[in-house]
């Protein structure tokens, strides 16, 4: 099999994987927002966000399994979680960006902001060495993001998140009979 069919079936396979994930993350933000409302919410939301590098480790190895013969290097493995994270990461955005656009009416911002306000926890940020002024900067810059700036902000946190994620599941993926003996 040549480079540009393998590169080309990985991209396939990353994009289904990435359908999955990206479908199973937009169910985690759902937690994320449930948790405003319903404590437990937020346990399965966290339960999400730690099953997803076993996630992507798992489609990682069925690709192996199934399109390569059960023989997948280092490399490769590592391009397939990556490309993986990715596609999920877009299709969550897309979700993230419909949901703060149309549905969302500054819910969540004007939670966080109260949570910012509050007198407690500006007590205990004065603890940390953090101003008074530097809370209130924080308070404005929120108050002026957009919708695509917040969908835009988590799509990259979590692309930087799958290069470290797929760093350590390739390890998992990857087959040492792939690689030649030392002689």
């Amino acid at each position: 099999m040549t480079f540009s069919e393998k590169y080309g079936m990985m991209r396939n396979q990353a994009r289904a994987d990435g359908l999955k994930l990206g479908l199973f993350w937009v169910f985690s933000f759902a937690l994320f927002i449930g948790n405003f409302h319903y404590a437990i919410c937020g346990i399965f939301w966290m339960a999400t966000m730690v099953f997803t590098p076993f996630m992507v480790g798992m489609f990682t190895r069925r690709y192996a399994d199934t399109s390569l013969e059960g023989v997948i290097s280092y490399r490769h493995a590592y391009a397939h979680g990556f490309l993986t994270v990715f596609y999920a990461a877009l299709i969550l955005a897309i979700t993230q960006w419909a949901y703060f656009a149309y549905l969302d009416n500054g819910f969540v911002m004007n939670r966080y902001i109260g949570m910012l306000s509050d007198s407690e926890f500006q007590k205990s940020m004065e603890a940390m060495g953090y101003t008074k002024k530097t809370v209130e900067e924080l308070v404005s810059a929120l108050r002026e993001l957009r919708p695509i700036d917040i969908a835009l902000e988590m799509m990259w946190s979590n692309v930087i998140a799958g290069f470290i994620i797929s760093l350590t599941t390739a390890l998992y993926a990857s087959t040492r009979r792939h690689y030649r003996p030392r002689q």
